[in-house]
C-alpha cells in the first residue's frame, strides 16, 4: 500500500506545478507557436514487442515524420521532441520537457498490444479516470514503463502501475485542459480512422503518468495493435507510418485553425502575449446560427410533441456506451441494475428510470459519486430523444 503521507505530498506537488504550467499554457493558447511530440518508450524500454518488432522504433518513426510535416507546413512553429533517437526518457520528464518549452500541445505516440490477435484499431486518449476495463488495461501497460527507471519507487512515491489502488490519484487530479484536449483528440481520431481505414476505438480517458504533469492540452495516441497482423502491416511500413503521421497532422491543423479562429493574441507592454476571445464575433455567429435553426427546430419539436404519447416517456442516467454489447458492469461499482438501450450505431447503458426531470437530476447527483461523467438521457418508446423535447412533453402532461 502507498504511504499516505508521501502520497498526499506527491499530489500536492502535482497540483502546484500543474497550476503554474496551466497559466503559462493558457496565456499563449491563442496562437499555436510550439508543440511537443513524444515518441513513446525508448532505450532499454522497448514498449510492446511482437517478434523482432518493437514499439519504441515505430513510435519514433511516426513522431519524426509528424514533426517534419508540421515544420514544413508551419516554419514558424517550434517543434520540440522528447527524444529524437533510441534513448530512454523518464515518463514524468517528458511532460517537463513540454512545460519547459512552453508548448501549447503535447502529442504522445504509442502502439498497442493485446493477447488476442484479432483485436485491432486506433484510439486517442486524454488524461482522466478510466471508464472501462479496456482503457484501464492500456494505462496500466503504458505506465509499466516506470519499471525501467532507476529508483522508480522513490520517484513515484510507491506508485505501482499493476495495482488498481495506485490509480486513486486520478480521482483527485483535475485536468484543466480537458476541454481543449478533447477538442484536439476528436479530429485526430477522426483522421486516423479515415486515412488508415483501421477500426475506430474512439476517444477515451485514462490515467497515464506521461500526461499527468503536462500543463497544456495533451493526447496519447495508440496508433494500432502490434499484435494484430493487419495493423502490424500499417505500423511497420513506410507508407503506413506516413499515413498515421498525416492523420495526426490533419487533426492538428483542424485544432490549430479552430483555436486561432476563435481568439486573437495581443502584445502587452512588456511584450507579453495574452489571449482575448472574439466575444463579439462569437455572439454574432451564435445569433446568426440561431436565426437559421430556431424555426426548423421549433417545428421539429412541435411535431414530435404532437405525435408522442406522454405516458411512454422516461428519463434515466446514462453511465456507459459502446459500439459492442457490454456484459459485465462490475467495474462501475453500481448498486442499481444497469439497463440497455440499443441505438442505431451503439449501445447505451443507464440506471435510475424516472418519469420527471427533477427526479432525474437528483438521481444524477447520486450516481456521480461513483460515475463522474454520467448524464441524463430521455427515452420515448424505446428510442432516445433530446432532453429538451422530453421536458416539453413532460410539461404538457
Amino acid at each position: 500500500m502507498i504511504n499516505q503521507c508521501k502520497f498526499i505530498g506527491f499530489l500536492l506537488v502535482i497540483f502546484l506545478l500543474g497550476g503554474i504550467r496551466t497559466l503559462e499554457a493558457q496565456d499563449a493558447l491563442g496562437k499555436i507557436t510550439c508543440i511537443c511530440i513524444d515518441a513513446g518508450h525508448g532505450g532499454k524500454d522497448p514498449g510492446a514487442i511482437s517478434g523482432r518488432l518493437k514499439e519504441k522504433d515505430i513510435t519514433l518513426a511516426i513522431a519524426l515524420k509528424l514533426g517534419k510535416m508540421i515544420k514544413d507546413a508551419y516554419p514558424n512553429i517550434k517543434v520540440v521532441y522528447t527524444r529524437t533517437k533510441d534513448v530512454a526518457v523518464d515518463l514524468r520528464e517528458r511532460g517537463r520537457i513540454a512545460n519547459k518549452a512552453k508548448a501549447q500541445l503535447f502529442i504522445s505516440i504509442h502502439v498497442n498490444k493485446f493477447a488476442k490477435s484479432t483485436v485491432r484499431g486506433v484510439e486517442t486518449y486524454v488524461l482522466g479516470l478510466h471508464k472501462s476495463e479496456a482503457s484501464f488495461q492500456v494505462a496500466m501497460k503504458e505506465n509499466e514503463a516506470i519499471h525501467y527507471e532507476e529508483d522508480y519507487t522513490v520517484k513515484y512515491d510507491g506508485f505501482d502501475p499493476k495495482k488498481a489502488e495506485s490509480y486513486i490519484m486520478f480521482n483527485f487530479l483535475k485536468n484543466s485542459h480537458l476541454k481543449n484536449s478533447m477538442e484536439f483528440a476528436a479530429p485526430v481520431q477522426k483522421e486516423l480512422v479515415a486515412k488508415t481505414r483501421m477500426p475506430d476505438r474512439e476517444v477515451r480517458q485514462a490515467g497515464f503518468i506521461v500526461l499527468m504533469d503536462v500543463g497544456m492540452p495533451a493526447v496519447l495516441i495508440e496508433t494500432g495493435f502490434i499484435s494484430n497482423p493487419s495493423d502490424q502491416k500499417i505500423l511497420i511500413s513506410e507508407s503506413g507510418q506516413t499515413n498515421l503521421a498525416k492523420a495526426i497532422f490533419s487533426g492538428f491543423q483542424s485544432y490549430k485553425n479552430n483555436v486561432e479562429r476563435n481568439s486573437v493574441v495581443i502584445k502587452g507592454g512588456a511584450g507579453e502575449e495574452k489571449v482575448i476571445a472574439k466575444a463579439e464575433e462569437k455572439r454574432t455567429d451564435t445569433q446568426n446560427e440561431a436565426r437559421k435553426t430556431v424555426e426548423p427546430e421549433k417545428k421539429k419539436t412541435e411535431n414530435v410533441v404532437a405525435l408522442q404519447n406522454k405516458n411512454d416517456l422516461f428519463y434515466a442516467v446514462q453511465v456507459a456506451s459502446s459500439k459492442t454489447r457490454i456484459k459485465d458492469f462490475g467495474y462501475l461499482k453500481l448498486k442499481e441494475k444497469v439497463e440497455e438501450l440499443k441505438g442505431v450505431d451503439r449501445y447505451r447503458y443507464y440506471v435510475g428510470k424516472t418519469s420527471t426531470y427533477g427526479k432525474a437530476l437528483e438521481k444524477q447527483k447520486e450516481i456521480r459519486k461513483v460515475v463522474k461523467d454520467c448524464f441524463i438521457i430521455a427515452i420515448y418508446k424505446g428510442k432516445q430523444i433530446t432532453v429538451t423535447e422530453a421536458r416539453k412533453i413532460e410539461q404538457k402532461k
